[in-house]
């Protein structure tokens, strides 16, 4: 088996296993952020290889929609749903604002892909190819080994909108089942139209800029909230529990960042690389302890609602 349908079995399964999570734990909006990050992960990506025709994916996966050459494969959409809930999952644990909120879990989604990416372009002859770039290990203002700095930005537009969104939909109460899947479609539908004019004018400026917009405006993104993300654990260290709260959110993060180290360092990017290993590893250390952790004060909150 290649890496890419081994990737693909695996995301599957995590997916499956985040499903059957929330619905057997009655997290209804969880499904219904699922259902509006999805339909903008297949819709997003479908456009992207057809409009843009800066990148087409592999056609090895077991499973895949659109026409050839300009197909996607169907976990991907899946994924994109279920990476965008437990990126949320982790980020509304520190109780921040909703722009906040809506950032730290795109942080948490762009932070795996800054390995996930640079392993799929090279795993089993690239789980997609960009289009007139080489393949190496230069990180510029261009690439970040020869992954775009825009695709990296487009996670930081894509993954806040659906959380921004629901969130504010959510306030509503809606108890309509109907109401509720019809605005999970329309919140979906509004993020491709979000990211859609985001990346459009990201582009024109990288245009103007020989890309160095992207490679700016995603550092001054992700260190800004990664220093933000230190500050609430520091603040809140005193109130730190570890456990195993939820065992699918452990699993999804472990599978994922399992298989990108493994790959990294099947290709020997890691040895050749030691800052991009250590960096790798923080990430992935970082984010399993982030599932493992939450803070007494809402811990003990939640036993005092359950009791009543």
């Amino acid at each position: 088996m290649n890496w890419i349908n081994a990737f693909e079995i695996i995301c599957y399964i995590i997916v499956a296993i985040f499903l059957f999570d929330v619905i057997k734990k009655k997290n209804w909006n969880e499904l219904y952020m699922f259902i509006s990050a999805a339909i903008a992960g297949f819709s997003l990506e479908l456009l992207a290889v057809r409009l843009t025709e800066i990148y087409h994916y592999s056609n090895l996966y077991y499973i895949m929609i659109g026409v050839e050459p300009y197909q996607f494969p169907f976990f991907g959409g899946l994924m994109w749903g279920a990476v965008a809930v437990c990126a949320y999952k982790l980020a509304k644990k520190f109780k921040l604002s909703p722009i906040m909120t809506a950032l730290l879990s795109g942080f948490f989604v762009v932070s795996m892909d800054l390995l996930l990416d640079v392993a799929a372009i090279r795993l089993s002859g690239g789980f997609w190819v960009w289009e007139g770039r080489e393949i190496n290990l230069s990180v510029n203002h261009h690439t970040f080994m020869s992954v775009i700095w825009v695709n990296f930005l487009g996670y930081i537009f894509e993954t806040p909108s659906i959380i921004y969104y629901s969130e504010a939909y959510w306030h509503r109460n809606e108890k309509s089942i109907i109401k509720n899947i019809i605005a999970a479609i329309i919140i979906g539908l509004m993020s491709v139209a979000t990211v859609g004019v985001l990346s459009f004018i990201s582009l024109k400026l990288n245009d103007i800029t020989d890309e160095w917009f992207s490679f700016i405006a995603f550092l001054i993104l992700w260190i800004y909230i990664f220093i933000r993300l230190i500050r609430e654990i520091f603040l809140k260290r005193k109130d730190i529990k570890i456990k195993f709260f939820d065992p699918a959110l452990t699993i999804f993060w472990l599978a994922i960042y399992t298989y990108c180290i493994a790959g990294l360092a099947h290709l020997g990017v890691l040895s050749a690389m030691l800052v991009y290993a250590v960096f790798a590893a923080f990430l992935f250390i970082g984010t399993i302890m982030l599932t493992l952790i939450n803070f007494e004060k809402n811990y003990e909150d939640k036993k005092e609602g359950l009791s009543r």
